[in-house]
């Protein structure tokens, strides 16, 4: 008679460390805000486009449109920072590279940038244009490549049409007054970048 009674015992137990199962696996769901709106410490996670440079803020002048000078596009931040309109980018000279973390020349030239950002910085303002990207991905991108420089956003690819060109990257040298002076299509070497530089501080 007695083996009967532990095999009870036994699928009581069984039953006891399944519920418990149960119970810790719908702690893992993704819980909902309370009434007030606020998520709990679960819903909580960091934003990772938070961990992108900061924008800075652009000089009030905007560049009279004509066919050397950028489209009139606000661009969201990356990061943290304001929106950047492209037609205020003046004051002093910019580096602007259109890229995307699914373009592997983009890729692969942006330690370059970066480089010259650390070089250059002080006098040419850097920034980069994601393109028809996710911000999740750019932003993983920056931070694991320790990218330096701001960023924004173009998700629709706006810049890279009115610019007429269909490949990236792509790298403009616009000067401190908003017109485009020089430009490259395609993955840049470290000459063919100290030439844009020097388009700029020259």
């Amino acid at each position: 008679m007695a083996r009967p009674h532990l095999g009870g015992l036994l699928a009581v137990a069984l039953l006891a460390v399944a519920l418990l199962a149960v119970a810790l696996l719908a702690g893992c769901a993704t819980s909902t805000p309370d009434e007030t709106g606020s998520a709990t410490a679960a819903d909580r996670t960091v934003n990772p486009a938070a961990t992108a440079p900061r924008c800075e803020e652009l000089p009030d002048e905007v560049v009279t449109a004509s066919d050397d000078a950028l489209p009139a596009l606000t661009l969201a931040c990356l990061g943290p920072g304001p929106d950047v309109s492209l037609d205020r980018l003046t004051g002093r000279p910019t580096l602007l590279n259109l890229w995307a973390t699914w373009c592997l020349p983009c890729r692969e030239e942006m330690p370059l940038l970066q480089e010259a950002f650390v070089r250059n910085g002080q006098d040419v303002r850097f920034l980069g244009v994601d393109t028809q990207d996710s911000p999740e991905g750019a932003a993983s991108l920056v931070s694991d490549l320790g990218i330096g420089y701001p960023h924004v956003l173009d998700p629709d690819g706006e810049l890279l049409s009115a610019l007429g060109v269909r490949g990236l990257p792509v790298t403009l040298a616009i000067d401190e007054r908003g017109r485009i002076v020089a430009r490259s299509v395609g993955e840049l070497d470290a000459q063919e970048l100290q030439q844009l530089i020097e388009t700029l501080t020259s």
